[in-house]
């Protein structure tokens, strides 16, 4: 019969002696949540930001015009 054989080049000890290791598809899994979930988070602090200054802006440009009406009304 036609019978495939496949052998493979590194066996487990030395993944263990070279300090590689196998992972399991749960721990792919999991690394790979763990990435989505911090690029999410870099981006809402991104978005945090980018709202925060355009607060600060507008609450600059009130205080300048009040500060200009105030100035006009002395």
């Amino acid at each position: 019969m036609n019978d495939l054989l496949i052998t493979h080049d590194i066996s487990q000890r030395d993944y263990d002696h070279k300090g590689l290791h196998t992972m399991s598809i749960n721990e792919e899994l999991v690394r790979i949540r763990i990435h989505e979930a911090q690029r999410y988070a870099e981006e809402q602090r991104l978005a945090h930001r980018l709202s925060a200054v355009q607060r600060w802006r507008r609450l600059s440009s009130w205080a300048a015009r009040r500060a200009a009406r105030f100035d006009r009304g002395l």
